[in-house]
């Protein structure tokens, strides 16, 4: 038992070496095919921000100089009109992260192959293969994203993370067996990680250990050793300090007062000074949340990048299970056989 314990935790580690050797190999592939759907976001949200920037602050010397604007539905009819370029640009970013999320896992699986070994990654045609059954794509997000909106309610938390394990193959369940259905593929997943748990669970834990943890980080440390963070922390700042925080958060706990019992006053009093005191101090200090939040923006941009890799590891973990279930099912057909 225990050998057999060693030998699935080597085919694991083998997996994640695998994994890194082919991103590594298709880098520059990958880093381009990326390009667009992770900046064209950052991109958006930093056209729609700024947009609304200059806006708001210009907006009371336009209406002084133009009366015809003191008008509230044009204002923000025009404000949409403003932002309306950036959120285009997101939106289809977002849509080509989407879409990588299925193709990423057919460039793995079939660039690996013999045949394909020495050969240049064509992206555009898995993208064009996948955007052919677009709507059970779509579906199998929406399941996707449903079940992460019912996960994140507190009570709910750690039996959505024990379900994220054993649906985490779902989207190489749908590119590699293409009959199946967007609900088919969360019961092959399930089907598949049953008797595979704890392995998948610890291929899980190095892939974010990796992607979401140790890379990021160390960009983060090269430019803070480099200073650059501080010329994206600037603007960021510059936005943050025409913002009504401290006004929204004393509507905030203003609403919560009104829901709170009379007899519970008091509570609420000792409650609402303590979240001001923690709370306020925070928001209200723009340069360290500017600071977070441009090393947050790092964070998140550079795990995007990792996609590929992840998914390489997972079409592979793919493709052990299907093999030793299918290999498990041929002996069971013989020994009926027999």
């Amino acid at each position: 038992m225990a050998r057999k314990s060693q030998n699935r935790i080597v085919m694991i580690l083998q997996i994640f070496w695998e994994g890194i050797v082919w991103y590594c190999k298709y880098l520059d592939t990958l880093l381009k095919y990326m390009f667009f759907p992770v900046f064209g976001q950052i991109i958006g949200l930093l056209l729609i921000f700024t947009a609304n920037y200059f806006y708001i602050v210009n907006i009371p010397s336009l209406i002084k100089k133009y009366p015809v604007l003191d008008n509230i539905p044009l204002v923000f009819t025009l404000l949409i009109i403003i932002v309306a370029p950036g959120f285009l640009i997101f939106s289809k970013a977002l849509f080509d992260y989407l879409i990588a999320y299925g193709s990423l896992n057919s460039m793995a699986y079939v660039s690996r192959g013999a045949k394909m070994k020495n050969k240049p990654l064509e992206t555009k045609s898995y993208d064009d293969l996948l955007k052919k059954r677009l709507f059970k794509f779509i579906s199998l997000w929406l399941i996707f994203s449903l079940l992460f909106l019912v996960g994140i309610f507190p009570l709910l938390i750690v039996p959505y993370l024990i379900l994220c394990v054993y649906f985490c193959l779902i989207f190489q369940i749908f590119m590699f067996e293409e009959s199946i259905s967007p609900i088919g593929a969360f019961k092959r997943s399930f089907y598949l990680i049953k008797t595979n748990f704890a392995i998948t669970f610890f291929l899980i834990c190095l892939s974010i250990a990796l992607t979401y943890f140790l890379i990021p980080q160390l960009f983060i440390f090269a430019f803070e050793k480099i200073n650059i963070i501080q010329y994206f922390v600037y603007p960021v700042q510059k936005y943050l300090d025409i913002l009504p925080i401290q006004d929204v958060l004393k509507y905030i706990m203003d609403m919560i007062g009104l829901l709170i019992s009379p007899q519970n006053s008091q509570l609420f009093s000792e409650i609402s000074r303590i979240f001001q005191e923690i709370n306020l101090s925070y928001f209200t200090n723009t340069v360290d949340l500017a600071n977070n939040f441009v090393k947050s923006i790092i964070v998140v941009s550079i795990t995007a990048f990792m996609l590929p890799l992840r998914c390489c590891w997972f079409t592979l973990l793919y493709k052990t299970f299907d093999t030793e279930k299918t290999e498990e099912l041929r002996k069971n057909d013989l020994k009926k056989g027999k």
